[in-house]
């Protein structure tokens, strides 16, 4: 009758202490079932650890480390008796089952359980992760509102504390900052401020000059802004730490930077410009900070559902080969609404994709009239603009009374990406004040308008109108 070779109970014994030790550690109900379930499977008796502790102490690193170690006391046990077999002279047919059985043992069994148990503990991480993406913005609202409070009650300042007026632009999909900046440069006016927040953490400080009538930016120091006349207007040019990241983690991100500079306060007031998702981006700001924010000015963005994001959302693959789209790019927010959420390497995320094919922005407004209408309120108090880029497509014919060809410009109801219905935020009804349309050149899908509308002049006029307009 076959029976295991005691030296694998030994060791799996040595290995059962450990284990019950991590379950102690940890205190985590999850992990003592993954040990408790392998253990079973490997016929070396229960495992009895107890779980005292209410606090959860979960380091998946060092419990692989372990199951490494575990794994290589077995390697190295079979590699010391197989070489024992080899110096037997004329080996028995039951050294030789004794060796087979043993070697089956290890490979196939405990070293299977043992590997699976990593698998195991890989998913528990996992879950934990996602708990903490799925509470982390709560979380985070907390915690800039209480840092708020601290430095008020403290009169702690930061570095831009003092000015009063201050523009934030928040580019879309896909982008950058670039064409923000170099927008802004061209609305600002002489002695204004800008500050480029880049994705990459570096940060540049500029002041403008007017040189032959043109606007340019100088490069300065932090160090200058601080002296700097506060009377002048801020502008702050915004990059997300994540390309596609959610408008959620973009509102809790920049809320911190702008409580770090020292810009959210009873006296700053800011006025948001936004280009294509950067709007979302924008609108979900003043939900959760609607005290602070004056005016938003959008342009090109998908308020509604959005048909190309949500394509590129379920065939991530051929976005991605054809259009250079990455619609799997996930940061550490996960929404609680499953049909904004999307699995990539096993982790559970919520990105621009996975939002606009889920929500419009109307669904987020009307919750938060019912749960929070003090704050819809002051929504409705904002001047909020929503322009829309219109393709327009040039047409020619011959004019008979004139004897030559002539040209005439219709505009779509669309910018290549975005219907003029949506970027106009029809569905948001009285809760816009201005809507406006401005014709935009592009090329089809190759290079629609949308990609052209941060540097169209009627737009860069209009940023500069609206900069104007609050400091009178």
């Amino acid at each position: 009758m076959y029976r295991r070779n005691p030296i694998i109970d030994q060791i799996l014994n040595i290995h059962k202490a450990q284990a019950e030790g991590i379950i102690s550690s940890t205190s985590s109900k999850l992990v003592k079932k993954a040990f408790t379930t392998s253990w079973s499977q490997l016929n070396n008796g229960s495992i009895d650890a107890s779980i005292s502790s209410e606090t959860i102490l979960f380091n998946p690193d060092e419990i692989e480390v372990t199951i490494d170690k575990w794994i290589k006391d077995f390697e190295v046990c079979l590699e010391a008796e197989e070489a024992k077999f080899k110096r037997i002279e004329d080996p028995t047919f039951s050294d030789k089952m004794d060796i087979i059985n043993l070697k089956t043992d290890i490979e196939q069994h405990v070293l299977y359980e043992y590997r699976d148990l990593k698998r195991k503990i890989g998913i528990i991480d996992t879950k934990f992760a996602n708990v903490a993406r799925a509470y982390r913005s709560p979380l985070q609202q907390a915690l800039n509102d209480i840092t708020m409070l601290y430095n008020d009650i403290n009169n702690i300042d930061g570095d831009f504390t003092g000015f009063e007026n201050v523009s934030v632009y928040v580019h879309g999909i896909e982008d950058t900052g670039k064409n923000f900046f170099e927008s802004a440069v061209e609305a600002a006016y002489s002695g204004d401020i800008i500050v480029h927040e880049k994705r990459n953490g570096e940060v540049e400080y500029f002041v403008i000059k007017k040189v032959n009538g043109k606007n340019e930016p100088i490069k300065i120091r932090l160090e200058d802004v601080k002296i700097h006349n506060k009377d002048k207007r801020l502008h702050l040019v915004y990059e997300t730490e994540y390309k596609n990241e959610h408008r959620q983690k973009t509102s809790d991100d920049l809320a911190e930077k702008l409580i770090y500079m020292g810009l959210l306060n009873d006296n700053t007031k800011i006025d948001m410009f936004a280009h294509s998702y950067g709007g979302r981006r924008s609108f979900q700001f003043a939900m959760d900070y609607p005290d602070h924010v004056r005016s938003i000015t959008t342009i090109g963005t998908p308020y509604n559902k959005n048909f190309l994001g949500g394509t590129a959302n379920t065939f991530p693959g051929i976005a991605k080969d054809f259009f250079n789209k990455n619609a799997t790019e996930y940061s550490n927010y996960l929404d609680f609404n499953s049909k904004n959420q999307r699995n990539d390497d096993g982790i559970l995320h919520s990105n621009v994709y996975t939002d606009m094919k889920s929500e419009a922005m109307i669904e987020d407004i009307e919750h938060l009239k019912i749960a929070n209408p003090e704050a819809y309120q002051k929504l409705e108090e904002m001047e909020i603009t929503a322009v829309a880029g219109r393709d327009t497509t040039t047409h020619k014919y011959y004019n008979e009374f004139k004897g030559q060809v002539e040209e005439f410009v219709v505009p779509d109801t669309h910018d290549g990406a975005v219907s003029v219905n949506s970027q106009h935020a029809e569905s948001l009804g009285a809760l816009i004040n201005n809507r406006l349309s401005y014709d935009v050149k592009g090329e089809s899908i190759s290079k629609p308008a949308h990609s052209k509308e941060i540097k169209n002049t009627d737009f860069i006029e209009l940023i500069r109108q609206i900069n104007t307009h609050y400091l009178e």
